[in-house]
């Protein structure tokens, strides 16, 4: 090989090493990970397989779970339930996966009948398949919630959130050796933080997550209110040499706060990935906010090399994950990324024959309801209404079955309806012309202001002329919905509603 040719050779090698390459998880990025909401995430690595689910609050089925190998690209798995178990009523919070000797566990927040948040265990061998519930594992006071499961050595460990509904004591991080085999506490309890009246953390703390590094544990804990337009959420560190401590708050805390593209950020798990820690979190867009709800954050922690502390970042914004939506009711099940209102229980559906039939059970005081969760907070919805019947279907934005608004098809009537606290208002009524279906179309703007239109052929559309306002739809601990519903009047024959597809554009 001729001299020329060597250097030709050794310029190729060193262009080809400047080449970018796949771009890598830095500190200087803030990642959504998960599109749409889903607040108080929790992650596990298992076998070079990252997991992640989070709360569902009062939507079902519950707690979704997806999976990455870069923890960038996430994919849907499946339900940690799909019918709630025997003793929850509702407010599904705060799931923490941990996975031991070949088992995956789910520590869970759920409401009894009686009003009490206790924490449940529930287990599986295979995380694609489901768990089996294993009953209330911890009930203390009026509140129990926000589990995090540890293993120090050979001792396993379980924190808590206790007192936040109980007046005459201040709030308080619990934490408990665990059995085992996981499935109930051993010895007594014993306190890990108390939230100070007279700092950052007045508004309480929880949703605490335990890492090991240089002999010491730390535990970030977020504080404050979590949720809702009053929000003031941030994250805060302490450390110890042990489970049981004596556990020292960091005095720059917080050290992880909101700003213009993200609101009250926290609530996450911190987990190592090859040299590094990163935190998979939640936090309000700011776009949108509240209506669209907590999504689901990724940010790299840094360690401060004077004091040992962790510490985030000034970070860029990647943005929002945005894809559009498509189904038009295809096979014989319901694609898995719609969910209901556990609140009502009134809803009952079938898909066949490219149709969505979707019934009221019971009288029909509330409407029954089925949505997704929309992924930023401006878009094109569509649906097709099969025209059957006396029951009221509509494109529906639905935050609980007593704030909603929507427009709908009755008879031979066009209605458009805002229901705020209960109270049922129809906006415009129209006549509508003979034809077998209904185009029915809404564009929504920052998650609160709606357009809606008409076409009897999908192609022609009308427009009506009242713009709604979305005021209805800020709910303090979950975002609206996305979908259609059926309402029928009470003790009508009439009850069932046919979509025949759901579309959104972003």
């Amino acid at each position: 090989m001729t001299d020329l040719a060597k250097t030709f050779v050794i310029l190729l090698l060193l262009f080809a090493a400047c080449e970018p390459k796949e771009e890598e998880i830095t500190s200087l990025v803030t990642r959504q990970v998960i599109p749409g909401e889903l607040p108080d995430p929790s992650m596990i690595e298992v076998n070079g397989t990252y997991y992640a689910t989070g709360s569902s609050n009062d939507w079902g089925p519950f707690y979704p779970i997806y999976q990455s190998k870069d923890l960038k690209n996430w994919d849907f798995v499946d339900y940690v339930f799909r019918e709630k178990p025997d003793w929850t009523v509702n407010s599904f919070w705060a799931p923490e996966l941990f996975y031991s000797n070949g088992k995956f566990y789910c520590y869970y927040t759920a409401r009894r009948v009686d009003g009490v948040s206790c924490i449940g265990v529930a287990s599986t061998d295979d995380i694609s398949k489901g768990f089996e519930d294993h009953g209330v594992i911890i009930e203390w006071g009026n509140e129990a919630i926000d589990a995090f499961v540890y293993q120090e050595e050979e001792e396993l460990y379980i924190t808590w959130k206790a007192y936040g509904l109980t007046e005459d004591k201040p709030i308080q991080l619990l934490g408990s050796k665990l059995s085992k085999d996981g499935l109930s506490l051993e010895g007594d309890a014993f306190e890990v933080l108390t939230a100070e009246a007279d700092s950052w953390e007045k508004g309480g703390i929880e949703g605490q997550t335990i890492l090991k590094r240089d002999g010491y544990l730390y535990m970030l804990y977020s504080g404050n209110a979590c949720c809702g337009a009053n929000c003031d959420y941030q994250v805060g560190v302490a450390r110890a040499k042990t489970m049981e401590g004596p556990w020292e708050k960091y005095e720059g805390n917080p050290i992880l706060v909101g700003n213009e593209s993200w609101k009250c950020p926290g609530h996450g798990t911190a987990l190592q990935k090859a040299d590094d820690w990163f935190y998979l979190y939640h936090a309000y867009p700011a776009s949108g906010f509240p209506n669209i709800g907590r999504t689901v954050l990724l940010s790299q922690i840094e360690w401060n090399q004077g004091n040992g502390w962790p510490y985030f970042k000034a970070e860029t914004d990647r943005g929002l994950l945005i894809e559009d939506f498509r189904d038009e009711f295809e096979g014989d099940e319901l694609n898995a990324i719609w969910r209901f209102d556990v609140g009502t229980g009134n809803a009952s559906y079938e898909v066949s024959d490219g149709k969505l039939e979707l019934k009221v059970e019971g009288e029909g005081v509330f409407p029954a309801f089925l949505g997704i969760n929309p992924a930023v907070a401006s878009g094109t919805f569509e649906t097709v209404v099969s025209r059957n019947g006396d029951a009221l279907q509509s494109l529906t934005f639905y935050a609980t079955r007593d704030n909603n608004l929507g427009l709908g098809v009755k008879g031979d009537s066009l209605i458009l309806w805002k229901q705020s606290g209960g109270n049922w208002e129809e906006l415009v009524k129209l006549k509508l012309e003979p034809s077998d279906q209904i185009h029915l179309r809404a564009q929504m703007k920052e998650g609160k202001e709606f357009d809606f239109a008409y076409s009897l052929d999908g192609e022609s559309w009308t427009g009506l002329p009242e713009k709604v306002q979305g005021d209805n739809l800020a709910w303090w601990s979950w975002g609206m919905k996305a979908g259609v519903s059926v309402k029928a009047e009470s003790g009508s024959k009439d009850q069932t509603g046919w979509f025949e597809k759901f579309e959104v554009r972003y």
